[in-house]
């Protein structure tokens, strides 16, 4: 189930909102009624969990509600009565509300109307666009080497090359936004910093930012999200290609480039295995050659390529 939060009091339902994070995903957070209802309209939900506060007046809850184009579950953690303002909520389409001790320490009373609410509203099944209308997908891996290695392979893309390229590399979240202006340098092709629940078109370049993980939702859309928790990295290549050879409906193409360590490696051969090519950056042209050497072991890539023949073989590949 996807939720969204309008929370106001965060740093006292810190604990909730890990634990809520740890069972659903969690698209969005906001302290703003506003931009809750943007949210909502730009990136649906399932439900919405508002959490009432000493400010809301009932005429102001009515309003928004009837603003939001999705359900909402209310609660409470400041100990007030809010019985005014739960009636009129609940007059304007509030699913339900809870009481919760301060701080959310009884979250259990909230994870079970959530799952009630799963139970007797179960998630539609959005419609996946055909492959056909999907444009060729080349996500490309890379770490310790990566920014020149992929300067260079981009560089020989053509102008009217028809794929939507996807990079996950591993730098600072504090480079990520300067490395991908910098890579515009290199091709005439756009190149943009990926946000949340992008839609891919032929002829970009996407670029994943720092401290989320990038997923491929069902719909064909990119999704930052901070789980899994436990990756050395994040972004993970690992995680994005796995998520990607389970989610994406049309043709996709697993590079992995130069890099310390291992990540990718798996994820590239889940790619494999679902009939995509995929290619490894060989030893003589690689920085540190960890992390295309773990993929050939494991026998991930279909082919082991210079990083100068890359490009004309993804061309070659998008051509058929």
């Amino acid at each position: 189930m996807k939720l969204g939060l309008l929370v106001e009091h965060s740093k006292e339902n810190a604990r909730l909102e890990r634990t809520l994070a740890g069972l659903y995903q969690v698209a969005w957070h906001t302290r703003d009624c506003a931009e809750a209802i943007e949210r909502c309209a730009s990136d649906p939900v399932d439900l919405l969990l508002l959490e009432l506060h000493q400010p809301w007046q009932p005429s102001q809850l009515e309003q928004m509600l009837r603003s939001l184009p999705c359900p909402v579950l209310l609660f409470s953690t400041d100990g007030a009565d809010h019985t005014k303002a739960v009636f009129a909520a609940l007059g304007a389409g509030a699913k339900d509300y809870v009481a919760l001790e301060p701080g959310g320490q009884n979250s259990n009373l909230l994870l079970k109307k959530i799952r009630q609410f799963g139970v007797l509203h179960p998630q539609r099944q959005k419609p996946q666009p055909p492959a056909s209308e999907l444009p060729v997908l080349i996500a490309i891996g890379a770490s310790t080497g990566g920014p020149s290695s992929l300067f260079e392979l981009i560089k020989a893309l053509p102008q009217d090359f028809n794929a939507a390229v996807v990079i996950i590399q591993h730098i600072d979240g504090r480079f990520s936004a300067g490395m991908a202006q910098w890579l515009e340098n290199a091709t005439s092709l756009k190149v943009k910093l990926i946000r949340s629940n992008e839609k891919l078109a032929a002829g970009v370049i996407y670029v994943a930012g720092a401290e989320a993980h990038l997923l491929m939702s069902k719909e064909g859309r990119l999704q930052l999200s901070q789980q899994p928790d436990d990756s050395l990295f994040k972004p993970s290549i690992d995680v994005f290609f796995s998520s990607l050879s389970q989610e994406w409906q049309g043709r996709a193409i697993g590079v992995l480039l130069t890099g310390m360590g291992q990540d990718g490696a798996l994820g590239l051969k889940q790619m494999k295995e679902r009939g995509w090519p995929t290619i490894a950056q060989d030893q003589a042209s690689s920085v540190v050659y960890g992390m295309p050497k773990a993929a050939v072991h494991i026998k991930a890539a279909s082919e082991v390529l210079a990083l100068d023949k890359i490009a004309a073989r993804l061309i070659q590949l998008c051509s058929k």
